[in-house]
C-alpha cells in the first residue's frame, strides 16, 4: 500500500509539473493563470493528506532543483521567493488539508461529492490565504489590495477547475479504492 501511495504521489507531482509551464499572464498582476491548482485538488482528494502533500513537495523540489516546472517554465529557488512563491509553497498545505477532509469514508454518492467539494474549497482557501499574504508582503501592499489582484480574478477559474476536478476525483477515488482492496 505504501508503494502505491508513493507511486501515486510521484504521478501527481509529474502531472502538476507537466502543466506548470503553461501560463497565461495577466497585465494587472504578477500571478498568471495556470492549471496547477487543478492537480493540487486531485492530489489531496486521491492520495490523501500525506501522499498528497508529498506529491506537491516533490513538485516543489523538482522546480527548486532547476527543472522548468513552475509558471512560464520557471525554475530555481528564486522562483519560490518571487511574487508567486506563496501560492506554490501553499500547495503541500492545501493538498494536506484537502486530504484530511476527503480521507473519511463517505457512505452515499452525494456525501462523497460534498466531502470532495468541501476539501477542494478548503484547499483553495489555504492557497489564497498563503499566496495573497506572501504577495502582499512582496508588493508592500495591504492584504485587501493584494487580494483584489491576486485572488479575486482567479476565483471563477479556480471554481471551474474545482467543478471539473470533483467528478474526476470521485470516480478515481472509487477506482483506487477497488484497486487497493484487491491488493
Amino acid at each position: 500500500m505504501e508503494v502505491k501511495g508513493l507511486a501515486l504521489a510521484a504521478l501527481l507531482a509529474a502531472l502538476t509539473a507537466s502543466t506548470g509551464g503553461l501560463a497565461i499572464p495577466l497585465p494587472f498582476t504578477p500571478v498568471p493563470i495556470t492549471l496547477q491548482v487543478f492537480f493540487v485538488f486531485l492530489a489531496g482528494s486521491l492520495a490523501g493528506p500525506y501522499h498528497g502533500a508529498l506529491s506537491m513537495l516533490l513538485y516543489l523540489v523538482m522546480g527548486s532543483l532547476g527543472l522548468p516546472v513552475f509558471s512560464r517554465f520557471g525554475a530555481g529557488l528564486g522562483h519560490l521567493l518571487g511574487p508567486t512563491g506563496g501560492y506554490l509553497l501553499a500547495f503541500p498545505i492545501a493538498a494536506f488539508i484537502n486530504g484530511l477532509i476527503t480521507s473519511r469514508r463517505s457512505y452515499t454518492p452525494v456525501e462523497e461529492y460534498l466531502r470532495v467539494s468541501v476539501g477542494m474549497l478548503a484547499a483553495l482557501a489555504a492557497i489564497y490565504i498563503v499566496g495573497v499574504t506572501w504577495l502582499s508582503t512582496y508588493l508592500h501592499r495591504s492584504f485587501m489590495d493584494t487580494f483584489l489582484i491576486g485572488g479575486v480574478p482567479f476565483i471563477p477559474l479556480d471554481i471551474l477547475k474545482m467543478v471539473v476536478a470533483t467528478p474526476i476525483a470521485v470516480r478515481l477515488r472509487r477506482e483506487l479504492a477497488s484497486q487497493l482492496s484487491r491488493g
